[in-house]
């Protein structure tokens, strides 16, 4: 699917990451994964390839909802606009959903096993 290795591909909008960036890459997706629900069928001998766009467009949009919520530089995740890390952000971000995305923190991760041994 062009149009998304367009939004995920190119380093100054997956590697290099700003705010504005995110929010405008997710909206393209956003558009795009409208435009398969009405749009996206398989037919026979395609099925494979079908699935395949649909989890490539699915897996971006998770990507960047959870780039959008994480306003911290980790790892190989950078955001030139939030260069440093923060303490309170040492945690994992869960994502789902398909037509309505959600992000959460996993309650299961390192901060809840201090909480608990508090």
């Amino acid at each position: 699917m062009p149009a998304v290795q367009a939004e995920v591909h190119p380093y100054d909008k997956n590697y290099f990451r700003t705010g504005d960036g995110l929010q405008s890459s997710s909206r393209r997706l956003d558009r795009l994964w409208e435009q398969a629900r009405r749009t996206l069928r398989a037919t026979r001998g395609d099925a494979v390839r079908t699935r395949e766009a649909s989890a490539m467009l699915a897996h971006a949009r998770w990507m960047y909802a959870a780039g959008a919520r994480r306003t911290e530089t980790r790892g190989m995740h950078k955001r030139l606009d939030h260069a440093a890390q923060d303490p309170a952000q040492h945690h994992r971000l869960l994502v789902g959903g398909l037509d309505e995305l959600w992000v959460d923190v996993d309650p299961t991760g390192p901060q809840a096993a201090v909480a608990v041994a508090a």
